[in-house]
């Protein structure tokens, strides 16, 4: 029992740290644009672009976002904000 209870913990954390890293997804209309911190909004919620965001399907840049375009946003949590991977229209 003792050597399992090591192991089950080293298990458990590695699980749980994983989870932090995990890929997220949101999908739905560009509610508002923020130029100034070239962030989005997307079901209330606020999603940073930086120059590693990747564009596709026509999308080639932040300036080629609009309001009420739909789109699928790949983001991950890093020190309590979102950051955007992938950012693509939402046919």
């Amino acid at each position: 029992m003792k050597k399992t209870f090591p192991s089950f913990f080293l298990a458990s954390s590695l699980l749980l740290s994983g989870a932090a890293w995990a890929d997220n997804n949101i999908e739905g209309p560009i509610e508002s644009i923020q130029a100034s911190n070239q962030s989005v909004v997307v079901q209330g919620m606020t999603i940073i672009t930086t120059q590693s965001t990747d564009y596709d399907d026509g999308l080639r840049s932040f300036q080629d976002l609009k309001v009420g375009q739909r789109v699928e946003i790949e983001y991950v949590m890093r020190d309590g904000k979102r950051y955007a991977q992938e950012i693509e229209l939402d046919n």
